[in-house]
């Protein structure tokens, strides 16, 4: 019985590192972004749609780690300079899960993600750029490393990532609300575009003698260490800028001030990369610093729209749902981390 009991933890564990709910946070809080825009703006939220849509997005972000780990295999195996967040879960690779379970889980999730994704549609009428737009987010989480199109493999992966984690995350949490899509809306999704992007570049240089070994020409192998160094820091610089050039378009004003808290990190990353980094410890403490880097702007939009919405005199039950959602995510992303670091296996953020 003490073994079994052993083996159904240890089993536990190796889902709950496969499934990266951490790196979840990366759809989810732009989705939540979206849906506090809607609200300071002076939309009703409706809850149901809120919670069945935030799950589906879940869903999806999970569904979609599967399928990398599951089409990455040879590529993660050969990888031996990877970090915490780079390389994958490294549950496949180590065989503590059958691959295809991976797969039949994330084919389980993506149906799932559908089904909420009609129930929503029909059941509160959400708008007829519900559907498409929840299917554009399936199909590229699916195809990001599945055949045919592999765009992970065809450095346009990064671009995928940034569209869907980025504007496509934000847009949808302020459509299925509103019925409609704002320029302010997109214009906000930029910067958190542009990090997200910035992170998937930097943990992609630890992975690259692995990636060139399987033929897999993303961004980072396609323009090598030098200028994809050069590429980070120019979009980390004009990232920041990005917060300061869209408020002139409704944005809130406040968020120009919250964005100083973003300076330290971008002055640290670009000493960093103007040393060369070599060692995976120095990688990924880049990481890090810009996982928080892409944290903080949403955080930033979110504290801006939040006063907003309150000074408009709108403070009710359903915002601190929405709020109560951002602390479950956060802790998620906790467990995430004391997994990876209690079972010493990497997690990824890819």
């Amino acid at each position: 019985d003490r073994y079994m009991s052993v083996a159904i933890k240890r089993s536990i564990g190796s889902w709950l590192t496969l499934i990266r709910l951490g790196a979840a946070a990366r759809g989810l809080l732009p989705f939540f972004l979206g849906t506090v825009i809607a609200w300071s703006a002076g939309f009703v939220i409706n809850m149901p749609v809120f919670l069945f849509s935030s799950v589906a997005v879940l869903f999806i972000m999970i569904a979609t780690f599967l399928i990398n780990d599951y089409f990455d295999y040879e590529t993660d195996a050969m990888n031996n300079g990877f970090h915490r967040l780079s390389g994958g879960s490294r549950i496949l690779v180590l065989d503590l899960i059958p691959r295809k379970q991976a797969l039949y889980a994330a084919y389980f999730l993506f149906s799932l993600s559908g089904v909420i994704g009609l129930i929503i549609y029909f059941g509160f009428n959400t708008g007829p750029w519900t559907i498409p737009l929840g299917a554009v987010a399936i199909l590229i989480g699916y195809f990001y490393t599945a055949k045919p199109f592999k765009l992970a493999y065809r450095g346009i992966g990064e671009l995928a990532i940034l569209f869907t984690c980025g504007w496509l995350a934000t847009i949808l949490g302020y459509y299925l609300q509103t019925g409609g899509i704002t320029l302010t809306v997109s214009l906000v999704s930029i910067p958190g575009s542009i990090s997200i992007f910035l992170l998937i570049l930097i943990n992609e240089i630890p992975d690259m003698e692995s990636d060139l070994l399987s033929n897999k020409r993303n961004l980072a192998v396609i323009l090598g260490k030098r200028k994809a160094l050069f590429l980070y820091s120019y979009l980390l610089i004009l990232c920041w800028l990005a917060v300061l050039a869209i408020i002139p378009f409704g944005v809130p004003w406040v968020t120009g001030i919250f964005s100083i808290v973003l300076l330290p990190i971008v002055v640290l990353n670009l000493i960093d990369v103007k040393t060369n980094p070599a060692s995976k410890q120095s990688f990924e403490k880049l990481s890090v610093r810009t996982m928080l880097f892409d944290h903080l702007i949403t955080f930033i939009y979110t504290i801006a729209y939040i006063v907003t919405g309150v000074n408009a005199g709108r403070m009710n039950s359903r915002l601190i749902t929405i709020l109560f959602c951002y602390f479950v995510v956060f802790a998620l992303e906790g467990i995430s981390l004391l997994l990876s670091y209690g079972r010493n296996i990497q997690v990824s953020t890819e």
